[in-house]
C-alpha cells in the first residue's frame, strides 16, 4: 500500500502519524496500512489541521470492504461526511483493488441515508437485519467504482503491473470477448494477458483517449514494450514495438462483462519482420 493523502476543497484525508494515536493504537494501524489487512483508518483534517473525524474501508472474511466514517458532533451538518467519504471512496478502493464496497446504516438514521445516497451508494435491501448484534431496521448499500476507473485500472493492472488478481475481481465470471483472442470468463482473460506479457516485456500501456456512457467505455490505448517472446509467428527479436488499439468494454454493476478489441495485427506483425 502507498501513503494515502486526499485533500478536497475543505478537508485533508491523511493515514494516522507519529502524533495522532497512542502507541498501541498507532502500531496497529501503521501494520494495517502496510499490510493491506484492514480497518484501513484514515483522518478527516480540516484545512488548518483540526482532527473532525475518521473514515475507515473495513475488510470481512468472504473478501468483501465495508465502509465507515465518523464526524465528530460540533462538525455535524456541513457537508464533511459526504466530502470525506465522496473522496475517499475512489482511492481506497483502487489502493485495495476492488470494484465494489458495502455500507450499512439504520434505516431511521436520515443522516447515514443522506450521506450513502450523496455519495453514490445504491440501496440493495431496506428491512430487519443485524446491525451491531441486534435485529434492527437497516439499509444496505453498496458502491461502484465508476465503469471508466474500472476500465483504466483494467489497463494498467492488466498490462504494466500484472495485478492479475485485481483482473479477476474486475472482469464477470462469464465474460465474453468479442475480439479475435475470444477469451470467453475472467481466468481466460488472465491467460490471454500473460501470453501478451511474455511476447513483450517492459509492457508499459497508456490509455489516451477514454469515453464513457451508460456502462460502456471506449478507449484508444497506446502498447508500448520489449518483443522478448514469439509473436504472430515472429520469435523475439529484442526489439523496442509501440501501436495504438481500439478497446471497447461493457461494465455493469463493478464487474467488464463483455469487449470489443481492434489491434493493428498487420502493423504489428511488419514491425516486427522489418530489418
Amino acid at each position: 500500500m502507498t501513503n494515502v493523502k486526499i485533500e478536497t476543497k475543505r478537508l485533508i484525508i491523511t493515514e494516522f502519524d507519529m502524533s495522532m494515536a497512542e502507541s498501541i493504537y498507532r502500531e496497529s494501524l501503521m501494520g494495517c496500512y502496510a499490510s493491506g489487512e484492514g480497518p484501513m483508518v484514515y483522518h478527516v483534517l480540516l484545512k488548518d489541521g483540526t482532527y473532525i473525524g475518521y473514515v475507515q474501508a473495513v475488510p470481512f472474511d468472504d473478501g468483501t470492504w465495508e465502509i465507515g466514517y465518523h464526524i465528530g458532533v460540533n462538525y455535524t451538518k456541513q457537508g464533511y461526511a459526504t466530502e470525506a467519504v465522496t473522496a475517499f471512496l475512489p482511492v481506497i478502493m483502487k489502493q485495495l483493488s476492488i470494484t465494489e464496497i458495502r455500507g450499512i446504516c439504520l434505516a431511521d438514521n436520515l443522516a447515514a441515508v443522506k450521506v450513502m445516497e450523496r455519495c453514490g451508494f445504491i440501496c440493495l435491501y431496506d428491512g430487519i437485519g443485524d446491525y451491531q448484534g441486534e435485529e434492527q431496521k437497516i439499509r444496505k448499500y453498496v458502491y461502484y467504482l465508476s465503469p471508466k476507473e474500472i476500465v483504466v485500472k483494467f489497463f494498467e493492472d492488466g498490462y504494466t503491473n500484472r495485478n492479475y488478481d485485481f483482473i479477476m475481481t474486475c472482469m464477470a465470471e462469464n465474460y465474453i470477448d468479442n475480439s479475435p483472442a475470444a477469451a470467453k470468463g475472467n481466468a481466460d482473460a488472465v491467460g490471454i494477458l500473460k501470453i501478451v506479457a511474455d511476447q513483450f516485456s517492459n509492457l508499459t500501456v497508456k490509455v489516451l483517449d477514454v469515453f464513457a456512457e451508460d456502462g460502456m467505455v471506449a478507449t484508444r490505448v497506446l502498447y508500448d514494450g520489449i518483443h522478448s517472446g514469439t509473436c504472430m509467428g515472429v520469435p523475439a527479436t529484442g526489439k523496442h514495438i509501440t501501436f495504438e488499439a481500439l478497446e471497447n468494454f461493457k461494465v455493469e454493476k463493478g464487474k467488464i462483462t463483455e469487449s470489443w478489441g481492434y489491434w493493428p495485427d498487420k502493423e504489428i506483425e511488419e514491425k516486427l519482420k522489418s530489418q
